[in-house]
């Protein structure tokens, strides 16, 4: 097989056998039960990973490559089954051609096949690209998705340069800060700004310790990334502060144990961490961090022990959403007093979701992806403290979306990358509050 960078996925060859047919995106979306945003996203990885630039050139690739078989020309990639090869159905023409004619069109084809094959490069195959951490398992049992929605507040923005999960996502200086993760490669240290005014990406100071399963909350300027786990799948405690003015970074006082997979968030000045794994379980202590001070302190334990949650303010208080307790994705929502030292219950989600983010915006709450291996997601979630319900959202990826970076900036909520049957670069902008409303002051003597 040709060195085109990464493989193929078992969902992007099914995409790449019905792009062989000539349907359209739409077409396919119905067919595997996937919205027509997730087919461009499958097309745009795929055309990267062939190196073609229209579906044309991808289709001559696959069956030059063995990804798509048409009937009665050859036997099916290793591992494929016969059913795999029907989704490319045999073509009759209509009215059928004469023999000679036939004869005519089979030996150009196979001319031409023949050319292809000796001028396109070859290279050995690669191993899967899926996560492999015992808290991370795949999808068993997908489901029918929805309909996707032609008037999407979604909108694709630029695409985040190196395809990643796993990843801390932050704020600060009107900058969006994608750092560390997890690669087809393996574990990043690699720092990537975003910037929403210009939608474009440049590349920051590398971290000084590649990890992943991370999240990072901001100071002011200063982006905080506790933990983490290491290429070992090793949570560490160290714990690294990025500068966003000076591009540099520095050392901050480590947790007082290893972990990764946490929650975080800040408030009043101050970082918040629930649960996590700690390289055996999943654990609900509470640590708060004092940038003053440059210590933690325990507080408080969470009533359940859980990973993969995720934690937004809202409100004077913080609430603590989903996660994975190690046998299932978790519905679970709870609320934090900071002032008491207390716990509370809200409205559970209507889905269990390990591995989402939670931002607050508009004094509402949004939960954005999950998924994993008895969750199927067909939808995000928001929550209105005044009535203490979660209502429907809708997603550009329908089935998983797991541990994406998610943040509100202004009026818009921004997903990037993430894990979907294969490592995403994509960059998903959702308008939640469509206009700003300014409210005028008039100045009397």
């Amino acid at each position: 097989m040709a060195e085109y960078g990464e493989p193929v996925t078992k969902r992007e060859k099914e995409i790449l056998r019905l792009v062989a047919t000539g349907v359209t995106n739409r077409e396919i979306a119905y067919r595997l039960n996937i919205s027509v945003n997730t087919v461009k996203v499958h097309l745009r990885n795929i055309f990267a990973k062939l190196g073609a630039e229209s579906r044309t050139e991808a289709t001559m690739i696959a069956v030059r490559e063995g990804l798509v078989v048409v009937e009665g020309t050859g036997e099916a990639p290793e591992g494929e089954s016969t059913a795999a090869q029907r989704l490319v159905p045999p073509v009759v023409p209509e009215p059928p051609l004469s023999w000679p004619k036939r004869a005519t069109l089979i030996a150009t084809l196979l001319l031409v096949a023949a050319v292809v094959a000796v001028t396109w490069p070859r290279s050995r195959p690669r191993a899967g690209t899926e996560p492999d951490l015992p808290l991370d398992q795949p999808l068993e049992q997908p489901v029918a998705a929805p309909a996707a929605n032609a008037e999407s507040l979604w909108q694709e923005r630029a695409q985040m340069p190196t395809r990643r999960a796993y990843l801390a996502l932050a704020t600060a200086e009107n900058q969006i800060l994608a750092i560390g993760g997890k690669t087809p490669e393996g574990i990043t240290a690699v720092v990537e700004t975003y910037d929403p005014a210009s939608d474009t990406w440049t590349l920051g100071s590398d971290k000084p310790t590649p990890v992943a399963y991370i999240s990072a909350a901001a100071i002011g300027a200063e982006v905080y990334v506790p933990g983490g786990c290491d290429a070992e799948n090793t949570p560490t405690r160290a714990v690294e502060v990025y500068d966003t003015l000076a591009g540099s970074w520095r050392e901050a006082s480590p947790l007082p144990e290893p972990r990764c997979a946490y929650a975080l968030t800040a408030l009043d000045g101050g970082l918040y961490l629930f649960g996590g794994w700690d390289g055996k379980q999943y654990v609900a202590t509470v640590y708060i961090y004092d940038p003053q001070m440059d210590t933690w302190t325990e507080t408080t334990p969470m009533d359940t022990r859980r990973g993969l949650a995720a934690a937004a303010p809202l409100g004077g208080l913080l609430y603590i959403v989903g996660g994975y307790d190690g046998e299932r994705e978790l519905t679970t929502c709870t609320i934090y007093d900071p002032a008491a030292r207390t716990w509370a219950a809200c409205a559970p989600l209507a889905v269990g979701r390990g591995g989402l983010g939670l931002v607050a915006l508009g004094g509402q709450l949004y939960a954005i992806g999950g998924g994993g291996r008895t969750s199927y997601l067909g939808f995000n979630e928001r929550y209105n403290p005044d009535d203490d319900t979660w209502n429907i959202v809708e997603t550009p990826l329908v089935g998983e979306w797991r541990s994406p970076g998610v943040i509100a900036f202004e009026t818009t909520i921004y997903v990037v990358g993430g894990w979907s049957n294969d490592y995403l670069s994509l960059n998903q902008a959702y308008a939640a509050l469509p206009f700003r409303i300014f409210i005028p002051v008039s100045h009397q003597q």
